[in-house]
C-alpha cells in the first residue's frame, strides 16, 4: 500500500478491478481503495500477472502493506 498522502497511515480495500491469472500492463488500475479523503485507484507499478491477492476486499490495511504478489513476464 503506497502512501497517497503525507497524512496516510492507512486504507480500506474497496474492490479488486484484477483477479489472480490477470494480465495487466503498468499503468492499468489494479485496485480501489478509501482514505480518509477519497476513494482512488491504485495503478500497477509494473506490467505483469496477478498471482496472489493478500489483501481482500473490506481489509484495512497500513501504508507498506503488501497488496498482492505480481509475476512479471
Amino acid at each position: 500500500m503506497p502512501r497517497l498522502s503525507d497524512s496516510m497511515e492507512e486504507a480500506t480495500i474497496s474492490a479488486w478491478l484484477k483477479q489472480p491469472g490477470d494480465e495487466f500492463r503498468r499503468g492499468e488500475p489494479l485496485v480501489e481503495v478509501e482514505t480518509d479523503k477519497a476513494t482512488e485507484a491504485l495503478e500497477a507499478p509494473v506490467t505483469g500477472t496477478i498471482a496472489d491477492i493478500l489483501a481482500e476486499e473490506g481489509d484495512e490495511v497500513k501504508v507498506d502493506t503488501v497488496l498482492a504478489i505480481i509475476e512479471e513476464p
